[in-house]
């Protein structure tokens, strides 16, 4: 039996997804919750194999919410449930540690059918994730892409992946923001992505930005 936790703020979508999870002659609901502080409230037994989150909630995000959960439950799986379907966002979140990725229009059948695979073990994205994933990935023809960028290029990716805001790299480099601006522009145009976004994205990956 999967034993399975579920967290979303919206009430008939917990309702009706606890519903269906528990209808599962091989699934049990053995926690609901529709807030972050809610989810840390339950009882630390019975332990879950799955928690299922959404991605957005009132107090916080259903991501740093499961890397919590897994703190108290180190063995438990991680699965977001969303609608957010972005190549950011899903790469960011499996980055960070999530276990599946799914959309909340999946149907039923392959939404039980990714939790099972992710109790197993599996990873599981939904269809429409894995496509921005496969979109994403696209962007990266190999582990150096980043050798199209020139040193300057660089330094200034690397700063924008630490956080910083073209007004901040501009004081760091004592260049006008608009060139900032107009460098990010052509270095969009050399790694093949279409948002500044997508840029910092395979920084990061690349190991910028720490």
């Amino acid at each position: 039996m999967i034993r399975v936790v579920v967290v979303d703020d919206h009430p008939v979508v917990l309702a009706g997804l606890s519903a269906l999870v528990g209808a599962d002659p091989g699934m049990e609901v053995v926690g609901t919750a529709g807030t972050v502080a809610a989810a840390l409230d339950l009882p630390a037994d019975p332990v879950p194999d799955v928690c299922v989150l959404d991605l957005h909630l009132p107090d916080g995000d259903g991501v740093s919410l499961g890397l919590r959960l897994r703190e108290r439950w180190p063995a438990t799986r991680i699965v977001i449930l969303t609608m957010a379907r972005e190549p950011v966002t899903v790469l960011r979140s499996l980055a960070e540690g999530v276990d599946s990725y799914l959309l909340k229009d999946a149907p039923p059948d392959e939404l039980l059918g990714a939790i099972r695979a992710t109790a197993a073990g599996s990873v599981v994205l939904s269809a429409g994730a894995s496509a921005s994933v496969r979109v994403a990935a696209s962007a990266v023809p190999d582990t150096d892409v980043l050798s199209r960028l020139d040193a300057r290029d660089r330094e200034i990716l690397d700063l924008l992946a630490r956080g910083l805001t073209t007004q901040q790299v501009s004081g760091r480099l004592f260049l006008a923001p608009k060139t900032i601006r107009n460098r990010v522009s052509e270095m969009l145009a050399k790694l093949d992505v279409a948002t500044r976004e997508d840029a910092i994205t395979l920084a990061r990956a690349a190991g910028l930005g720490r």
